[in-house]
């Protein structure tokens, strides 16, 4: 099911998993999944608001609020904003998120995810057959047309070496693969996911990747192991670390390499 009427807040409060669970029982583990508290932050309004800058331009998200949190100013500013369910920046981060998605959609993928023919922010709602699980996923923007998914990520390093180093750090390839999978049961033909990745500070680079065919795959599979730990914890009601009760550490090779000479 694809529903077009939800706000993200509506979207994340559905019990459904998510590419973000999967990917924290994956780097965690089932307990820390289970007991994880969502705390609200100003970089998570950041990456919200050039999102929304980017893809909902004409929802108008986001307010541009006074130069500081401090104060009466701020607290009447933002019982404006939840009134009128706007997210509010300070005069600064408001800027600089406009900058940043100026150039985003300065460049050809970012042009293509603001064009006619793709859909953004979509929450999309399928139960795997295989695994019996509630998944979902809101895929940034989706060409259904060509068969691409897009992802925005701000960043610190948009260039190949630094995305492919946050590749690793934060799961996108078990992301990667999550929202495929479920575009593909919702009756989709994705063929290719897009990260659009920008960085967070000037000249606000922009660094297009994609995963190779190996990764993806490698993805699916961790993501296929992490829903059954997902299934079976349900289960059973056992969330666990996993951890052995006692946990034996090796010398590590390279210490093993040197005699004790060296040391001295």
């Amino acid at each position: 099911m694809i529903r077009t009427d939800l706000t993200n807040e509506q979207y994340h409060a559905d019990p459904a998993i998510s590419s973000s669970d999967v990917k924290a029982v994956h780097s965690t583990s089932l307990l820390h999944w289970r007991h994880k508290v969502y705390k609200p932050s100003a970089a998570f309004d950041f990456g919200t608001a050039v999102h929304a800058l980017v893809l909902e331009p004409e929802a108008d998200l986001i307010l541009r609020g006074p130069e500081d949190r401090r104060g009466n100013k701020w607290k009447e500013a933002q019982a404006a904003a939840d009134l009128s369910g706007q997210l509010l920046l300070t005069e600064g981060d408001f800027d600089k998120a406009r900058l940043i998605a100026d150039a985003i959609l300065a460049h050809p993928a970012g042009q293509r995810m603001a064009g006619a023919e793709t859909a953004n922010e979509r929450s999309i709602f399928v139960t795997d057959p295989d695994i019996g699980i509630d998944l979902k996923c809101r895929p940034d923007s989706l060409d259904v047309i060509n068969g691409t998914i897009y992802d925005i990520k701000t960043c610190a390093d948009a260039s190949p070496y630094g995305f492919g180093r946050a590749v690793q750090t934060y799961g996108y390839a078990i992301q990667a693969a999550f929202y495929m999978h479920v575009c593909r049961l919702e009756g989709l033909q994705p063929k290719r996911f897009v990260f659009v990745c920008v960085e967070k500070e000037a000249p606000f680079a922009v660094g297009v990747h994609m995963l190779t065919q190996e990764y993806l795959d490698w993805g699916h599979s961790q993501m296929m192991v992490t829903l059954d730990q997902i299934k079976s914890a349900r289960q059973s009601g056992d969330f666990t670390t996993g951890w052995p009760e006692v946990n034996m550490i090796d010398l590590p090779r390279w210490m093993q390499e040197h005699s004790v000479e060296d040391f001295n």
